[in-house]
């Protein structure tokens, strides 16, 4: 029916063996169905395997925006003159980093920092912004050493006053 130039037919690729083929047919047929495999299951390994690091980054981005987020929050209720500062707020960004493959390597910045927002003059610093950004420097299952850097930030509004 269709059949390509050795004469073996197509729908033999798709698993359908054709009774009245003969046997070197056959064997050219299955020869070429292996040829074809090998050629095709690179590239279908690497496309899943890339399927699988987009599912690992989103999954890991998901938990940075929502560790910025519990940080910031934090953030804004603390007061440094009673001793509180960037310490906790580290802390739970930390708490919030379930399910990264190394959360030790997060890096947090803290806008303003604890000294500033302990400086502000009355009624200050309520009201301000505190921003809190996160770096994660994330390794790629791929036979190539890629290291790509995670980021998330979140911003809040101080709610304490001096």
């Amino acid at each position: 029916m269709y059949e390509n130039g050795w004469g073996c037919n197509l729908r033999r690729s798709i698993g359908i063996m054709l009774i009245h083929q003969k046997p070197e047919r056959q064997k050219v047929c299955q020869g070429q169905a292996i040829v074809e495999f090998a050629v095709v299951l690179p590239i279908l390994l690497l496309l899943m395997l890339g399927l699988i690091n987009l599912g690992v980054l989103i999954n890991a981005q998901i938990i940075l925006t929502q560790a910025a987020w519990e940080g910031a929050r934090a953030g804004t209720t603390l007061n440094p003159n009673l001793g509180e500062g960037d310490a906790e707020i580290t802390g739970t960004v930390q708490a919030s980093l379930i399910g990264l493959s190394d959360p030790t390597s997060v890096t947090v910045n803290i806008s303003p920092d604890e000294v500033t927002r302990a400086a502000m003059s009355w009624p200050k610093p309520r009201g301000e912004p505190l921003t809190v950004r996160i770096a994660y420097p994330m390794n790629l299952a791929l036979p190539l050493p890629i290291t790509i850097t995670l980021g998330a930030e979140a911003t809040s509004r101080i709610e304490y006053s001096n």
